[in-house]
Parts: structure tokens; C-alpha cells; sequence
């Protein structure tokens, strides 16, 4: 009797233990945390963070890192990580940047139910790396589909905000459960002697009939496009069921813009092409795709010239960013219509990639001459200022003035205010110490007012220098 006692005490014991191990396990597990770090590529420096077996992760405010814009988060297998993403491992985080001078376009995801997904960014005519797939009570998750339907491609190429929705299966039950014993019941002699009740044979379906296609559309009417770039053309057909839904692509110009078997449009030289898909039934959709230089500028030696001053003509350079591609001179055309006629202020006279302005005539102030360069749909302006010839007026009450030679010579007795006026823009050149100087009243590109007073023996000499390289000289002599 001692002994039974014994015996179950120990049994008891055993299994006091076996139940506190499991529970300490269980608790252990549940309790496990993941550590995710972060790896900024440059950019400011994020702590990692610990989540627990089967949290969800929520992610820390986005990095940043100068002179670039921060997309999104990925893994070390490239797929884009978001809020809500459930962690199951240790995991790096790397951050995907994209620099200001690229345009991006935003993903969304419609899970239809499922678990959330939070939209990426992703720059614009690259191709996308799909987060891990949504997941929904009793649902296999099929596939992405745009909005209108149509499949979407793991390697199509993102030209625009697009939003992707989750394509769902059900999943069926199982029609039998097994028994505990994963066992199946034998069926009696009587239910084996029974003969199964014949199902009825099912209504063919025309699993083999034709569906037409009604119609073709492109997802853009009209692309722009950089020479040396490409983007891609996306064909929908109608009805979403049609039996041959082949496209064949063409160009009305491939030298200019080329398409593949695939809808990709490549910019090959400046110019237009309509890209047109027809499907296997003669139906057509098409699309006006233009190729145009990345940048032009101007470089311009004078922006001042005039017919009486030391600068009579400017040249003027075309600088054309193109990816490499070399212009043709047939395709830029200068336009400058204020430098055509006998009344004109200057004439211009291009060739190709320069061209030159020469100086006409003004009879008073300063004209305006716009130019501008076109290639393409791409334009850049500037504007040439022409000088009549310079002319000084003496504004002074009590100084008189006479212009010998091509200089103005001005005298005065005691103490006098000075103004002097351009007809065009100057810089007044004099020396501001002179002992004739009493003091400085006013100065600007077109006025110079001084407060002049008698010195014996001294003067004063003052220029007016224009833009263009015209002098007019001013000599100031005071009298008793």
C-alpha cells in the first residue's frame, strides 16, 4: 500500500513537471521577438526595433537623405515590405530612393478583403517588384488584375498611378471527413451490392465556340517621349473573353519611333509616329507617340549691341541635350521677327546650331529683339537689347553746357546741383574724391546728381559707358 502511494506521488510529480514544461514552451514561443534592422543607403540613421512571432510590423518614420526621395522600404529579396506586414523572421530592411529630377508614380492595392497592403512608389517607366501576396479567411489569393480586369504582368512596366485588386478562389470544404483514426468506415454488404444511381449527363457546353473581338483600346491616345528612351503601349481587348487575343504592332515611321511584338516604343530620332495595334480580326487602335532632346539652351557672347559702340553683333549657340543623339541642322529653326525689314533694330543671320545678330539703326532708347530656337515641341528663348546712340543732357539749373569734338563741356560759378541724364542704360565712371565733388545726390543706369562746388585749379571728368561699349565724356570745369 506504501509502495502505491509512492508510486502515484511520482506519476504526479512527472506530470506536474511535463505540464509546466509545455506550458513554459508555449509561453517562450509566443513570447519570441524578431529583430528587424534597417539599412538607409546613405540616408539618416534608423534604430532597429524588435517585433514579436507573428506581430505585425509598423514601420518608423520615413528616412531621408539629401538631394534624394525616399520610395519604400524592401527586403533582401527586393520586395517591397509595408505597415501590416506580418514578421516571421529576422529581416534587413533596405531603403529604395529615387533622385528629384525622376518622376514617380504611386501602386495601390485593392485586397478585396484581405489583409491590408499600403501603396508604394515606384519611378516611372520601371518595372515593379510585388509585395508578398495578401492573405483572406477562406480565400486563395489567384492574382493582381488592373482595374479594367485585365491581368496584370509581373514585368510590365509602370508608366502611371495605377491601382492593382486581388483576385480571389474559395476554398472547398472537404466533401468527407476521415475518422479519428484517419480511417474510412466499410460500407455494409448491402451497400456494396447497391448499384449506384446513374448521374445525368451534363449539357455540352460550346467550350469550342468563337468569341469575336469587338474592339481594341491602348491605355494612352498620346506619349511623349525623351530620343533614347522607351516606354510601353498596353492593349485591352473586348470582349475580355475573345477566343484570339493577338496584337500585332506597327509604326508609321520606325525610324523615328520603333515598336516591339510586345507594345514597347522606343524613341529613335526626333519627329511624330502613330503606333497603331490591330488584332487578328482587323481591329485598330492607335496612339501618336513624339520624340523630343531632353534640353536646349543658349549661349549668348553679347546680350547688348549696338551700331554705335564697340559691341555691334553677338553670336548666339545652340546647346542641345539629346541623350547623345546628333540633331540634324534641318530640324532647328530660329525665329526672330523684330530682326526682319529695312525698319528693323538688328538683322540675324543663322546657321544651323548658331547664329548671328548684328545691330541696325535706333533712333532713341534701347530695343528689344526675342529670339527663339525651336527643335521639335522643345523651345528656348532669349532677348538681344539694341542702343540707339548715346546722348547726355545737362538737366542743371545754373551750369551751362555746349558739345565739342563728341564731348560735352559743362562749366559753372559757385556752387551748383548737377544732373546729368542718358537716354540709354550707363555706368557713370568719375573720381568720387575729387575736391570739386561737395557731395553725391542721386546716381542710376540713367541719372547722375552731384552737389559740385568752385576749387581753383581743379575739374572734373566724367564718362558714361554703356553697355555696349559706347563712351560719352563729360568735362566739368567750375569758374569764378
Amino acid at each position: 500500500m506504501k509502495n502505491k502511494k509512492i508510486i502515484i506521488a511520482i506519476v504526479a510529480t512527472v506530470l506536474a513537471i511535463a505540464i509546466i514544461t509545455v506550458i513554459v514552451s508555449i509561453s517562450m514561443k509566443n513570447n519570441k521577438k524578431y529583430t528587424i534592422t534597417f539599412d538607409t543607403q546613405g540616408g539618416n540613421t534608423i534604430e532597429s526595433i524588435k517585433v514579436k512571432v507573428n506581430e505585425t510590423l509598423v514601420l518608423p518614420k520615413n528616412p531621408e537623405k539629401e538631394g534624394y526621395v525616399f520610395l519604400h522600404w524592401v527586403d533582401e529579396e527586393n520586395k517591397p515590405v509595408s505597415n501590416n506586414f506580418k514578421v516571421l523572421k529576422d529581416m534587413k530592411l533596405i531603403a529604395k530612393w529615387a533622385e528629384p529630377t525622376q518622376e514617380v508614380v504611386t501602386v495601390s492595392f485593392n485586397t478585396d478583403g484581405g489583409n491590408t497592403i499600403s501603396s508604394i512608389t515606384v519611378i516611372k517607366g520601371e518595372k515593379i517588384t510585388l509585395p508578398e501576396k495578401p492573405t483572406k479567411e477562406g480565400y486563395h489569393f489567384k492574382e493582381w488584375v488592373y482595374e479594367n480586369g485585365e491581368q496584370f504582368k509581373t514585368e510590365a512596366i509602370i508608366e502611371e498611378n495605377i491601382t492593382l485588386k486581388a483576385i480571389w478562389e474559395k476554398v472547398e470544404e472537404n466533401k468527407k471527413e476521415t475518422n479519428k483514426n484517419n480511417t474510412t468506415s466499410k460500407p455494409s454488404q448491402e451497400k456494396q451490392n447497391e448499384q449506384p444511381t446513374p448521374k445525368p449527363t451534363p449539357t455540352p457546353t460550346p467550350e469550342n465556340q468563337n468569341v469575336e473581338v469587338t474592339g481594341i483600346s491602348l491605355n494612352k491616345n498620346s506619349l511623349g517621349l525623351i530620343i533614347g528612351n522607351s516606354s510601353t503601349l498596353t492593349a485591352t481587348i473586348s470582349p475580355s473573353n475573345a477566343t484570339n487575343k493577338s496584337v500585332t504592332w506597327s509604326s508609321s515611321n520606325s525610324s523615328i519611333i520603333s515598336v516591339d511584338n510586345s507594345g514597347k516604343v522606343t524613341a529613335k530620332a526626333i519627329g511624330n509616329a502613330t503606333i497603331t495595334a490591330k488584332t487578328a480580326n482587323g481591329k485598330t487602335a492607335s496612339a501618336t507617340v513624339t520624340s523630343d532632346v531632353k534640353n536646349i539652351t543658349l549661349t549668348v557672347g553679347n546680350q547688348t549691341i549696338s551700331k554705335y559702340g564697340t559691341i555691334t553683333s553677338t553670336n548666339i549657340t545652340v546647346n542641345i541635350d539629346a541623350n547623345g543623339y546628333n540633331v540634324p541642322d534641318s530640324l532647328i529653326t530660329w525665329y526672330a521677327p523684330d530682326a526682319s525689314g529695312y525698319t528693323a533694330p538688328a538683322y540675324m543671320s543663322s546657321n544651323g546650331k548658331t547664329a548671328t545678330v548684328t545691330a541696325r539703326d535706333v533712333w532713341n532708347g534701347t530695343a528689344s529683339v526675342p529670339i527663339t530656337v525651336k527643335i521639335n515641341n522643345k523651345q528656348v528663348k532669349t532677348t538681344i537689347y539694341v542702343e540707339s546712340a548715346i546722348n547726355i543732357s545737362n538737366l542743371s539749373s545754373g551750369i551751362t553746357s555746349n558739345e565739342s569734338g563728341g564731348i560735352l563741356y559743362c562749366t559753372f560759378r559757385g556752387e551748383k546741383s548737377l544732373h546729368l541724364q542718358s537716354n540709354i542704360d550707363v555706368t557713370w565712371q568719375y573720381s568720387k574724391s575729387s575736391p570739386v565733388i561737395a557731395g553725391i545726390e542721386g546716381e542710376d543706369n540713367r541719372n547722375l546728381r552731384l552737389s559740385v562746388q568752385y576749387v581753383s585749379q581743379n575739374g572734373l571728368n566724367i564718362k558714361a559707358r554703356s553697355k555696349a561699349g559706347q563712351v560719352k565724356e563729360i568735362v566739368l570745369t567750375p569758374t569764378l
